[in-house]
């Protein structure tokens, strides 16, 4: 790598990796919606604080700054919403209370469809319930957004090893998001956690593999993206 390439890599990773408000306007993030049988969105994208405009709510600013909940703007969770919409060609809709100066997330691609349900859009950042409305709550670099359609706040997470040689056998684990547990009875790709939270999941093919964790009554994972090769790939590298 040369000292210009070298230089101008420090220069983007200390603009975005300062989890000071006051000195980088932009986050990256990890956005992902999920509905109540699939998921909508799940993607990094480069968000700033900005203006948000809804159909039931109309146009407000949503920077941090909303009831003065931070002195300066800056990226938040519903501007990131907004940012989400546009890449990901859907359309999200919420009420706008003057007295709390932020958005009730009503509708997020249609969902849901009827009134008449106990489940509404949660606000999670990083697995832990938001305290604040979207338009308030700061975010900062690689930290985790979800909204999801659901009468729990409880999350499943999913981690294992990012490339697996074909027909040998990976474990993967599932945990609760917030406390970290261990989550038996989970489904991921059709193999089923045991007590431990773990599974064992053998690819039959080479290629991009991604999956999910489900558990009914619980929020389903996040995605994992597995590269699958042949054992003759993974010792020419």
């Amino acid at each position: 790598m040369n000292p210009f390439t070298l230089s101008l890599f420090a220069c983007i990773f200390i603009r975005f990796c300062t989890a000071n408000s006051t000195i980088s306007d932009h986050a990256l993030v990890n956005l992902r919606i999920e509905g109540e049988s699939s998921t909508i969105f799940e993607d990094y994208l480069l968000t700033s604080g900005h203006n948000v405009t809804t159909l039931s709510g109309g146009n407000h600013h949503c920077d941090g700054t909303n009831n003065h909940s931070h002195p300066f703007p800056g990226p938040t969770a519903t501007a990131a919403l907004d940012d989400a919409s546009k890449k990901g060609d859907f359309t999200w809709d919420g009420t706008f209370f003057p007295d709390f100066d932020d958005f009730l997330i009503t509708k997020i691609a249609g969902i849901p469809k009827q009134t008449n349900t106990k489940k509404f859009w949660h606000l999670i950042l990083n697995y832990r319930d938001a305290s604040v409305g979207g338009c308030q709550l700061r975010v900062k670099f690689l930290d985790e957004i979800l909204f999801a359609f659901s009468d729990t706040n409880a999350t499943l997470r999913l981690n294992g090893p990012r490339v697996a040689l074909k027909g040998v056998p990976i474990a993967l684990s599932v945990t609760n998001g917030s406390t970290g547990f261990p989550v038996a009875g989970a489904s991921v790709a059709n193999k089923v956690t045991g007590a431990d939270g773990f599974v064992s999941v053998v690819f039959p093919s080479v290629g991009r593999h991604s999956l999910k964790a489900e558990k009914a009554g619980v929020i389903r994972s996040n995605k994992l993206v597995v590269d699958v090769v042949q054992e003759d790939d993974e010792d020419s590298e």
